[in-house]
């Protein structure tokens, strides 16, 4: 039988063989654009599994208001924009490293509608029509969704016709929440969002925007932790991370020019 000092020593030394493997895990903080949450989740399930080592956690909001957060020293490795010109600003202030950042996916801006609505669209010009009433779409001072809505429509000439049927949210998620709840005719928002059939929510068109709708993710200068951030973005980059990025409605990597 053991001796009570040996049981002791024993117990010692696995509590400590425990703290150890417990201080031995990197926590990396990712402040990601909130339409990203379903697919970045379900990545970082993934991305834990092959990298134990690594414990990956989320903050999800606007892109402008992450970028505020990062400007006033939120704590984060990565920075996931839903936009370009969110990330750039990053750079341009020094917050994020330039060759850091690669773009990992695109998406399509579509407009929704209530699915009881007795007109149609057939193009972005009807809009301005009477029979449209108000029309949810992200703040644009915030919100890249809406930001690339604003530029669709100042494009055609559209924006002073409807800006005084605008609900303005704070993410794209809010925009289908109005369009579920009843209290909007139609939304901007992106395709992921209503990648699955919803018997509240109708699509009503596609736009076609001038631009690619890119979401890059960058490092923290700040990172205490750059090798493993370098690794996430190895990962989201790799075929088995964009086979689950494209199965959530996005399209597939792109490493275009920043």
């Amino acid at each position: 039988m053991l001796s009570f000092k040996k049981l002791v020593a024993g117990c010692v030394l696995f509590i400590s063989v425990c703290k150890i493997g417990i201080a031995a895990q990197t926590e990396l903080l990712i402040s990601a654009a909130s339409s990203t949450t379903d697919v970045l989740k379900e990545l970082i399930v993934e991305f834990e599994l092959d990298n134990p080592d690594v414990r990956v956690t989320t903050n999800f909001a606007a892109s402008g208001t992450l970028l505020r957060q990062i400007e006033r020293g939120a704590p984060v490795d990565l920075f996931f924009s839903a936009d370009q010109l969110t990330m750039t600003e990053a750079v341009r202030q020094g917050l994020v490293g330039h060759d850091s950042v690669h773009n990992i996916a695109e998406n399509i801006m579509i407009i929704v509608g209530r699915n009881d609505l007795s007109y149609s669209l057939s193009d972005l010009a009807s809009i301005v029509g009477s029979n449209v009433k108000l029309i949810a779409v992200g703040n644009p001072d915030s919100v890249p969704a809406g930001r690339y809505a604003r530029a669709a429509l100042e494009a055609q000439g559209l924006w002073d016709d409807v800006v005084s049927k605008l609900i303005l949210t704070q993410n794209v998620r809010q925009c289908i929440d109005y369009i579920a709840r009843g209290e909007v005719d139609l939304a901007f928002v992106y395709a992921t969002d209503v990648r699955f059939e919803r018997k509240d929510v109708d699509l009503v068109l596609t736009l076609d925007m001038s631009e690619p709708i890119v979401y890059p993710i960058g490092i923290l200068k700040s990172s205490k932790f750059p090798g493993e951030s370098v690794r996430f973005i190895d990962f989201l980059k790799s075929e088995s991370a964009q086979g689950i990025i494209e199965s959530f409605g996005f399209k597939k990597f792109m490493d275009l020019t920043r």
